[in-house]
């Protein structure tokens, strides 16, 4: 290379360095300018970490530090904007996108026969592939016309203008779901009675068996009978199957999100009742609040399908008309009181569902000060049991609130601490397929 030429290459690799280092310090100051940091994120349908607030104790302890590094990580510029962006890719290249981080393979194991005994923690890999199990709802098989229509991702289906999730039976993850919940009345016996409930999704409750065979999904009221036939005799079973198909033509599960709706957890609350044996809140003696335009996370997974927004949903929560509030712990420790129903009216659109005691926290406490004294309920919960949480306030004096994914806590020290007299495990049946998920229950017991 020629001395003119060194000199060009020389003068071209310097300007090349100073563009990099302009824009890495272009986004350097964007990413630290207050006023463009999200404080809630449309996608993950949650609030965003916060600026801590200053102290001495928290300088010290180096708490606020880390409480500046959790909000800079979890409050990145146009965040949605850019998992959006990720979503249309994937759904351009037909990969979907992963709901709830839930999705261990195409088929799921093979659903054994109803058993006779307790269940016991099992280790047994999840590995046995199986055609479609036999349809709750008998039905013909789908004309073309009817397949055509479905439009398959990776975790989700989107059927007409509804999103559904599937579903595939994992033994060993359902086996130590209920060993879980068995591990929880042994410890509590003679303290507090145990519950559980296990909540189908839309997929088995609102879809046509003939739509369901041209998929490859799990029989959800089969499994849900082989779980409970594995808990405990002293485990209160809270069966909701046969409740929610009765009422499958009402608004009970949403059609852009895969929760369900205020309605279809009332429908479950009240078989809670039945099981304890108190009376359940009648709906005219709540209080009716609706939130429009909700897009939910099956908006999002299937890139953001015009079917799915030509549709949106409403949130539609009741609350038992009482003097109740909620005390919140959130992730970075810092507590706060509210209203039991979050105002959502003005909430981004796919952040309406935190509603219902203000999304996923890791631990909240519903007080009802309208009872001088009562009965204290410990609910475990992912977000399916946000809907269900304010009903209890009816029949309780405390509801505690504990997320087992974010939680510090465990059951048997607030059962010790509060002297709480029913511990209630209120889970969707995603979450028994999902080792991770089983284990980090069974570690939040106690």
């Amino acid at each position: 290379m020629t001395p003119e030429n060194q000199d060009k290459n020389r003068k071209f690799q310097i300007k090349r360095l100073t563009v990099i280092a302009a824009v890495v310090f272009a986004m350097s100051v964007v990413a630290f300018l207050l006023p463009i940091r999200p404080a809630e994120s449309q996608t993950e349908k949650r609030r965003l970490a916060e600026f801590p607030a200053f102290s001495m104790e928290a300088l010290f302890s180096g708490d606020y530090f880390s409480g500046i590094s959790a909000w800079f990580s979890d409050t990145v510029p146009f965040r949605d904007t850019l998992t959006a962006w990720n979503a249309k890719i994937q759904h351009i290249l037909g990969t979907g996108a992963a709901l709830s981080g839930f999705n261990e393979g195409v088929k799921g194991d093979e659903i054994p026969d109803i058993p006779t005994s307790p269940a016991e923690p099992s280790e047994t890999a999840s590995a046995t592939e199986t055609t479609t199990e036999e349809p709750t709802v008998p039905s013909t098989k789908p004309a073309e016309t009817e397949t055509q229509n479905m439009q398959q991702l990776s975790t989700i289906l989107v059927y007409g203008n509804a999103g559904y999730e599937y579903y595939n039976f994992n033994q060993a993850a359902s086996e130590n779901y209920a060993a879980a919940v068995n591990r929880a009345a042994e410890i509590f016996e003679g303290k507090a009675d145990v519950y559980a409930m296990i909540i189908p999704t839309s997929m088995d409750i609102l879809l046509d068996a003939s739509v369901r065979e041209a998929v490859s999904v799990s029989d959800q009221k089969r499994a849900i009978a082989y779980m409970e036939a594995l808990f405990a005799p002293s485990v209160k079973k809270v069966s909701i199957y046969d409740t929610l198909t009765a009422h499958r033509d009402e608004y009970i599960f949403f059609r852009t999100d895969h929760h369900w709706t205020g309605l279809g957890a009332y429908y479950a609350y009240t078989e809670f009742c039945k099981v304890k044996g108190v009376d359940a809140v009648k709906l005219g003696d709540c209080t009716y609040q609706a939130f429009d335009n909700f897009l939910g996370s099956f908006y999002t997974d299937s890139g953001k399908d015009p079917a799915l927004a030509a549709t949106p949903d409403t949130v539609e929560t009741y609350m038992p008309k009482a003097d109740a509030d909620i005390t919140i712990t959130e992730s970075s420790g810092q507590t706060f009181t509210g209203s039991v129903i979050y105002n959502a009216q003005d909430s981004l659109s796919q952040n309406k569902y935190g509603a219902f005691i203000w999304g996923d926290n890791p631990y909240s406490v519903i007080e009802n000060h309208d009872m001088a004294e009562g009965e204290s309920c410990l609910l475990i919960k992912e977000s399916f049991g946000n809907a269900i949480a304010p009903l209890l306030t009816y029949n309780y004096k405390y509801v505690y609130i504990m997320d087992y994914r974010y939680c510090d806590e465990t059951a048997a020290g607030l059962v010790e601490k509060y002297g709480i007299t029913d511990v209630f495990f209120c889970n969707n049946i995603s979450m028994t397929r999902a080792d991770s998920q089983v284990s980090l229950l069974r570690n939040h017991v106690g």
